[in-house]
């Protein structure tokens, strides 16, 4: 029985709550056992864990930052674990994913952005619906993401800045990957474009979750 959105959300609070409870207890081995506990048991689904659980979890543990209630080892601590949880899901990933669909992504942050760990959490969904996925991460310098991109023969790119320096950066690869592969898709998103995309279309900023869910993503 498929179960409803509001047992599905409840079921993801649970979690992030618990995930968030074992964080703050430094019991990093609980809150991968967590985690993996509610893939195995089939209580979400990995992009439900990552859309509905790590993603609030980073976003409350910023926020608590912000408000000067945690300090920024303690936030680095919490991404650290979030990370290793994603990591150590591969083999869940790999045997969940839909045959190949013969589309290549390759997913990379510009040079000086370090926060890549939305994008991580993309590729495995990416991955999940087919896709032969490439994350490249964080501080790819231009040149080097289209020599890579050429190399590993992607048909689209999805890059993503948190600030709106690395946002300006953005339109140089943009502008450099389609001078070098026209044809080629390049999305751009991140916290940079989360009060609007002026001066980018919609073509290149669009919603991905709506782009997930029109690939089927449960």
């Amino acid at each position: 029985m498929t179960r409803s959105t509001s047992e599905t959300s409840a079921r993801a609070e649970a979690l992030m709550l618990e995930i968030d409870r074992l964080i703050c207890a430094r019991d990093r081995n609980g809150a991968i056992a967590a985690a993996h506990a509610a893939i195995v048991g089939d209580s979400l689904t990995i992009p439900q864990l990552y859309a509905h659980v790590l993603s609030p979890l980073m976003t409350l543990t910023g926020t608590r930052w912000q408000a000067g209630e945690e300090e920024v080892w303690e936030e680095h601590y919490t991404t650290a674990v979030v990370r290793t949880i994603i990591e150590s899901l591969h083999t869940e990933v790999a045997a969940r994913a839909l045959p190949q669909s013969g589309r290549t992504i390759v997913l990379a942050c510009p040079a000086d952005e370090y926060h890549d760990l939305g994008l991580r959490m993309l590729t495995d969904r990416f991955a999940l619906l087919g896709y032969r996925t490439h994350f490249l991460g964080a501080a790819v310098p231009r040149d080097e993401l289209v020599s890579a991109v050429r190399e590993l023969g992607a048909d689209t790119v999805l890059l993503s800045a948190s600030t709106h320096y690395n946002r300006v950066q953005l339109r140089d690869y943009v502008n450099a990957l389609a001078c070098a592969m026209p044809g080629l898709i390049v999305w751009v998103g991140g916290p940079a474009f989360a009060h609007g995309h002026s001066s980018w279309s919609d073509t290149e900023v669009p919603d991905i979750a709506s782009i997930l869910d029109d690939l089927g993503e449960a």
